[in-house]
């Protein structure tokens, strides 16, 4: 089985930034895949300058995990139960006015599955470098985090295939074996 790495595409300046995340929304909690009490829909700020050069992808993953609803239905299309959805409104913050709907991904599963893949820095610093999945300690889950590096969405092949099928905007697909990171 092959795996890949879920994630925005990065270096887009087009995309709207969420200014500040409100106090409910514990980051670590969401990327440890936590049970969160959440007042929704969510509401973030957003800072656009120009809504006509704004894009809106499929994902955003700079803060916490955000999902449009073409991404989530493909998710739910394919069984995947590991993910906790929270409605999300990005808003512009001078005029209150909503500007985009997303899910806010709480993904439950945390594995621990590398059979290589960690090395160390020069100056000691872990890096993550071509990891390599045991498909045998994944517990057949086709969408998960990583343990060694929680903030990494790990897919499966089939979840990758199927999921390039609905031509997302602004999402990336990394296999983990092309990932080298801190």
């Amino acid at each position: 089985m092959e795996y890949y790495i879920l994630d925005e595409t990065a270096g887009n300046p087009d995309i709207p930034y969420i200014e500040e995340l409100p106090e409910q929304l514990d980051m670590i909690g969401v990327v440890m895949g936590n049970k969160l009490s959440l007042d929704i829909p969510i509401r973030l700020p957003v800072n656009i300058q120009d809504e006509s050069e704004v894009g809106y992808p499929d994902m955003l993953t700079a803060d916490v995990p955000l999902f449009s609803e073409k991404l989530k239905n493909a998710l739910d299309d394919l069984g995947i139960d590991t993910i906790d959805y929270f409605p999300v409104e990005l808003y512009k913050k001078k005029s209150g006015e909503t500007v985009a709907q997303y899910y806010l991904g709480i993904i439950r599963e945390l594995k621990k599955c590398l059979m290589s893949g960690i090395e160390s820095s020069p100056s000691g610093r872990r890096i993550l470098k071509n990891p390599v999945i045991d498909a045998t300690l994944t517990d057949g889950k086709m969408l998960f985090r990583l343990y060694e590096k929680p903030l990494l969405i790990i897919i499966n092949s089939y979840v990758k295939e199927a999921i390039e099928k609905i031509g997302l905007q602004g999402v990336s697909i990394t296999k983990t074996e092309d990932y080298v990171g801190l």
